[in-house]
């Protein structure tokens, strides 16, 4: 009884092994990132490798807001945009996710190529809009 008792213990090791190795393998991926799937350029870091150059085109996330909420700039112009707090948020443009999830001290930076008018949200939090209008 004993020996059947011991193999029973060591099978449920080994089961128990082998889904976290599995766990570990599925969890691999890097939501993080941007997905590009947009008209523009985009990248999605955090804070340390980018700097929002001085003067540049800089929307804030914080409060559970875009600040500002209005932004115009020019064609091929990149827009930088930083989670300033502990709550995830993306950068939707248009209705495509472009940023990802981005934490806290996250820059994500987007070059808007074409004139127009686009509407940015946060997938997590609706309530949260900005438009940037681009000029040719």
């Amino acid at each position: 009884m004993q020996l059947w008792n011991l193999r029973r213990v060591g099978l449920l090791v080994a089961s128990a092994a082998l889904i976290g190795v599995a766990a570990m393998a599925c969890g691999g991926g890097d939501d993080d990132d941007a997905n590009g799937n947009g008209d523009g350029a985009a990248t999605a870091t955090s804070a340390p490798e980018v700097t929002v150059p001085e003067g540049a085109p800089f929307i804030d996330q914080d409060k559970l807001k875009f600040i500002p909420t209005e932004l115009t700039v020019k064609a091929g112009e990149k827009v930088y945009f930083k989670n300033s707090e502990t709550a995830l948020h993306t950068v939707t443009i248009n209705g495509v996710d472009e940023s990802g999830n981005m934490k806290k001290n996250d820059i994500f930076v987007f070059e808007f190529p074409n004139a127009g008018e686009y509407k940015i949200t946060c997938e997590y939090h609706p309530q949260m809009k900005a438009t940037i209008t681009v000029t040719g």
